[in-house]
């Protein structure tokens, strides 16, 4: 899923800081975090 993907490697870009995960992605963090949980990545680096 290219959705996963993105996260994925904002995850890793950002070193696990989630915030700057959210806001490089444009999008909040309640739903970056909701997503995260539904595509069963790991939160933190």
């Amino acid at each position: 899923d290219i959705e996963a993907e993105m996260i994925r490697h904002a995850i890793d870009h950002y070193h696990g800081h989630m915030s700057k995960v959210a806001r490089g992605l444009g999008i909040g963090r309640s739903t970056l975090y909701r997503k995260v949980k539904e595509m069963g990545l790991e939160a933190t680096a």
